[in-house]
Parts: structure tokens; sequence; C-alpha cells
């Protein structure tokens, strides 16, 4: 099954507590995937996330210590249909802002976890392995909002979000499936530094590519 973008929603807010609710909608029987990215300062950590009550599975959590702030990044296979919360919970109390993107995805089978580049010179870019027919999601943090610019597999990519949770986070998704093998992935900030966050989204028929992080099958 072909793997496409479903719904998408989004949220940038301050929890002032342990957890943060997010409602979300997923179209019945065709978004087989759910990916929840979380970027926050790190005064705090996560300590899980649901989506209509059932739990999610980590793919990464990165402490951009010199960023002082956080990014995390969650999936479930076959999520609850039609209006369901995402409910992100905190090891503590969080008071300051928290950017929260969910994307659907339908004919997805496997979240392969290609780690994060924390905040080099910019243009930071790198080189990752997928499969055919994969999709990558990019999430980088910037010091300033002058202008950013991303690009996956040699394309300009337009943000899917941008928030400020003390710093400026921007995602953005490759927007049809890209070819296997050695893929760039480009953020770009006017100066400074910015981070480099990736996670590919695989087709359900595809087999696990090497990339150059840990690789979370979903059976």
């Amino acid at each position: 099954m072909a793997i496409a973008i479903g719904n998408k929603t989004q949220s940038n807010q301050n929890p002032a507590g342990s957890s943060q609710t997010l409602a979300h909608t997923q179209n019945t029987g065709t978004d087989l995937g759910l990916l929840v990215v979380i970027t926050m300062p790190n005064t705090v950590n996560f300590s899980g996330c649901t989506y209509g009550g059932a739990s999610m599975t980590l793919v990464q959590n990165i402490n951009y210590s010199g960023q002082s702030q956080r990014t995390a990044a969650y999936y479930i296979q076959s999520p609850a249909t039609g209006g369901n919360n995402i409910v992100v919970s905190f090891s503590g109390n969080q008071w300051s802002s928290t950017s929260i993107f969910a994307v659907s995805f339908t004919g997805a089978g496997n979240f392969g976890a290609f780690g994060s580049n924390g905040a080099l010179t910019t243009p930071n870019s790198q080189s990752i392995t997928i499969a055919q027919n994969s999709i990558v999601y990019l999430t980088g943090l910037s010091t300033n909002a002058q202008n950013t610019q991303y690009s996956i597999g040699g394309s300009s990519r337009t943000f899917e979000f941008s928030h400020n949770t003390n710093r400026v986070v921007r995602g953005a998704v490759s927007g049809t499936g890209l070819s296997a093998g050695a893929t760039n992935v480009t953020t770009n900030a006017d100066f400074g530094t910015i981070t480099n966050f990736r996670v590919e989204i695989q087709e359900a028929s595809a087999s696990p590519a090497s990339g150059d992080g840990d690789f979370f099958m979903i059976m």
C-alpha cells in the first residue's frame, strides 16, 4: 500500500502542569500510523504519550543542552479512528511553551529513528539511508526567527508548522515517497546554529533500511 500523508494537528501552548492534551482526528480505516513530535524547554523530561488512551512508542528523545530544549517523537500503529486526545506527560510540571505536531500516514508500516544532530553551524546537512517510497519528517531548532529553509532529498520543503518554545521550532515532511538509498536532509537558518532531527516513515511493505540510528519495527 502506497504511503501518503493524512491528517495533521498542531499546538503551541503553556501546559502549566505535568501533562498537555491535544485533540486529533484519524481517518476511519485509512490512517495506519500516527507520529507525534514534541519540542519543549529541557527543564523536565517526557514520561510518556498516549492517543485515545493507548500508549504510544517512543522513537527518539533528544536533549539539546546547548539550546536548553528537548525534542521527542512517538508513534502508534493502527490508532483509534475518529476524534481522540493526544496526552503528553512530563516528568514534572512544565511551565514553558511546548510544541506538538501530530501527523498520520496511510500505508505506514515502519518508523525508523535516524537520530539527530545538535545545534551545528548553518546549514546543518546530513545524509541518511532510507527504504524505497519512504517519507521523511524533519524538525529544526534555531536561535533566531529571521528565516529558515529546509530541504529533503534535494527538494525545498514548506513548513508544516512553526512554533516558538523559547527557540524557533519548525517541521516539514517530504511530500511523496522518496527513492531508496542515500538522501540528504538539510536545515538552514540565516545565521547562527540549527538542529537537525529526522524520522523515516516507511510504507507497510518496506524492509528496514540501514540508517544512522536505531530502527523501530511496528509489528
